[in-house]
């Protein structure tokens, strides 16, 4: 109770000082400190082989590297024809299109943006219950997509493959997910494998 009272105290006293110096009585007033001026805090630049690892570059357009959104405004009539499920179809005739279609998948930043597409879409339309086809192009494609996983030459093709897996994949091929983690030397794979396995198997 004390501590308050002296608190009000001062505060009385202060007013009373400040009301003294707008009269032009009592002490001056004190000067003001400078003004800081607010600057945005600096980003923090990663060492990294990626080009697109710090932010500003990873949100630049251009006609090399466009933005998924600028490239889908340019592509709307092919990117329609390119998903259509009679399109998609194509790729479901046999193990053979399947993969042919996978193996369209290039290293990170190469892969036609029209592919990338088509695949995630062919994941989405396999899962379809309104489709009678569904069950049986589900399995053709997720055995398709754990050959390729298994197979691929790198980091990024195995991580991509993966995450199909997480949308269209089957509890009982939580296992064969599993193995592909364990048998990369990718920290980042046999994490991402163990993920996708448990998911699968919930």
């Amino acid at each position: 109770m004390m501590e308050f009272r002296n608190l009000l105290v001062g505060l009385v006293a202060a007013g009373m000082l400040a009301g003294c110096a707008s009269l032009g009585g009592g002490a001056p007033a004190s000067p003001q400190s400078p003004k800081k001026e607010l600057t945005e805090p600096e980003m923090v630049q990663l060492t990294d082989p990626n080009p697109f690892a710090n932010y500003a570059p990873a949100m630049e357009s251009s006609v090399e590297y466009p933005l998924t959104v600028n490239w889908q405004d340019d592509h709307k009539a092919e990117v329609a024809e390119a998903t259509k499920p009679e399109t998609l179809a194509k790729f479901l005739e046999s193990d053979l299109t399947a993969g042919k279609l996978l193996a369209e998948v290039k290293e990170a930043y190469k892969t036609e943006p029209i592919v990338m597409m088509q695949i995630a879409s062919i994941s989405q339309l396999v899962m379809c219950p309104k489709c009678p086809k569904a069950p049986k192009n589900r399995a053709k494609w997720t055995a398709a997509l754990l050959a390729a996983a298994k197979d691929a030459p790198d980091t990024y093709r195995q991580m991509f493959f993966l995450d199909q897996l997480r949308w269209c994949g089957h509890a009982d091929e939580a296992d064969a997910v599993r193995a592909i983690g364990k048998a990369s030397k990718d920290k980042a794979v046999k994490d991402f494998a163990e993920q996708v396995a448990q998911e699968l198997a919930k």
